[in-house]
């Protein structure tokens, strides 16, 4: 099926100029002004938006802004003759992806349709954490002691305006975290613009953050505003910073000394107030001494540091993260399935989860989707679906506890897997430990908490 973009500008030859170049490969709509653009949105479904700024009756900031308070997260490219860098920036700021001038090059506008359109696409299939921005610590699910150490420095990070370095591996919310932290603090009604340091070009990097003007390189036909002049009293999300080229890193580092940077090919300084969050899911150490990583950067953003556990450090998390998964995704499928046999939700938790939690979500919306008309998830649903190799054997010693409150259950499975894990090392705590990814600290409160016998 074609994609579907709606063009709204006030001219004729503009609008038929779209419709000759793009109809080949989208379905295009056009609107002759913003409100009947808007009026289009409102019972249809655009894949991208091309938007004039400067039309009578209503101005392309009213669509721009109606978008923002409607919650519509449709891409918007501005095509306009303004050259105006205040324009520009308010534009981008009001939520706009990209910003191009009238005329337009035929190749700008297919090369950053394609980007854009792939880019959303990827966010989608890729997205399961990145739920509505203002939801704060409400989509955060989750009470293991590592997990609600997390938690509390974020609380922490809300309340300063310091830089902050969430690190973890992939797939256990950094970016929702960093979210939840801009949205909690003094800056929540300023921009909050995400840049992933390893989605872009390493030749590119410099040009995102900072921007360009005109003929600084081959290809530069107009100027463009980088990230961090969105960011502009706001926050700037550098996700996977560990990726970033060691001369964007230069510069990097003079912004967060100086407050300040220059544009590639500009001699104008450009001062900004914005406040940075980096991610990463490497190890920024290790990174150093191999020589990929500046170490006077590191020490600038490692001021607070929040470290994200992975799901097997976190695994009395698990059913309540599946009681999640399930209310969000069993009406979309269609799925009436609200219960887990006791084996099925041990499987689960013994599992590793090396994709953490967007593998659990990825994998229960895939239950629902085959088993989802079923009384219950059985074991032998969830093997089907679950690599041979990381199938565990959970007969033995759980009790059952369907139909108990979460809270409950919750400490059953721990009491299971505590249990098993000792077994298997002989009682010895600081083993049990290793086969559980948690500390023995950690797991001497559990056991004491839980009243295990671990003689």
């Amino acid at each position: 099926m074609m994609q579907k973009i709606l063009a709204i500008d006030d001219e004729e030859s503009v609008r038929q100029s779209y419709r000759m170049i793009l109809s080949e490969d989208y379905h295009i709509e056009l609107a002759e002004g913003g409100a009947e653009g808007l009026a289009y949105l409102e019972d249809n479904h655009a894949d991208l938006i091309l938007l004039d700024l400067t039309m009578p009756g209503m101005s392309g900031e009213e669509v721009l802004g109606e978008l923002r308070d409607r919650g519509d997260p449709t891409p918007v490219i501005v095509v306009t003759a303004s050259n105006s860098v205040s324009s520009a920036v308010e534009a981008m700021k009001l939520g706009a992806t990209e910003y191009l001038q009238k005329p337009f090059d035929i190749d700008s506008i297919l090369f950053n349709i394609q980007r854009i359109l792939k880019e959303e696409k990827k966010k989608q299939e890729l997205s399961t954490l990145r739920e509505a921005e203002l939801d704060g610590f409400e989509s955060m699910i989750g009470s293991s002691p590592a997990f609600t150490e997390a938690l509390t420095k974020a609380q922490q990070a809300m309340a300063v305006d310091s830089v902050v370095l969430i690190t973890g591996d992939s797939g256990t919310g950094k970016d929702l975290l960093a979210r939840s932290i801009h949205f909690g603090g003094k800056r929540a009604e300023q921009a909050f613009v995400p840049l992933s340091c390893c989605a872009i070009p390493a030749q590119l990097v410099e040009s995102e953050l900072f921007g360009y003007e005109k003929g600084a390189f081959t290809g530069a036909d107009t100027s463009r505003i980088g990230k961090m002049k969105v960011a502009d009293g706001g926050t700037l999300f550098l996700d996977e910073i560990g990726e970033m080229p060691m001369e964007a890193q230069v510069k990097l580092l003079r912004v967060l000394q100086e407050s300040c940077f220059y544009p590639v090919g500009s001699v104008k300084v450009v001062e900004v107030d914005i406040r940075i969050i980096c991610a990463t899911n490497r190890n920024l150490e290790q990174a150093i001494t191999e020589g990929l990583f500046r170490e006077d950067l590191f020490y600038r953003i490692n001021v607070l540091d929040i470290e994200m556990p992975p799901l097997r450090k976190r695994r009395e998390d698990i059913p309540q993260l599946i009681a999640h998964f399930i209310t969000k995704h069993a009406p979309r499928v269609n799925a009436r399935i609200t219960e887990f046999s006791t084996k099925a939700l041990a499987r689960l938790a013994a599992y590793s989860w090396p994709g953490n939690i967007r593998e659990l979500e990825n994998f229960i919306e895939r239950l629902l989707v085959y088993y989802g008309q079923e009384q219950a998830i059985l074991p032998e649903h969830v093997d089907a679906l679950m690599p041979t190799s990381d199938r565990k054997d959970d007969s033995g010693s759980m009790d059952d506890f369907d139909g108990l409150p979460l809270e409950e259950a919750t400490k059953k499975v721990e009491g299971y897997l505590i249990r098993r894990a000792l077994d298997r090392s002989g009682n010895i705590q600081s083993r049990a430990a290793e086969l559980l990814g948690t500390t023995r600290r950690i797991l001497k409160y559990k056991i004491d908490q839980l009243g295990i016998n671990s003689g």
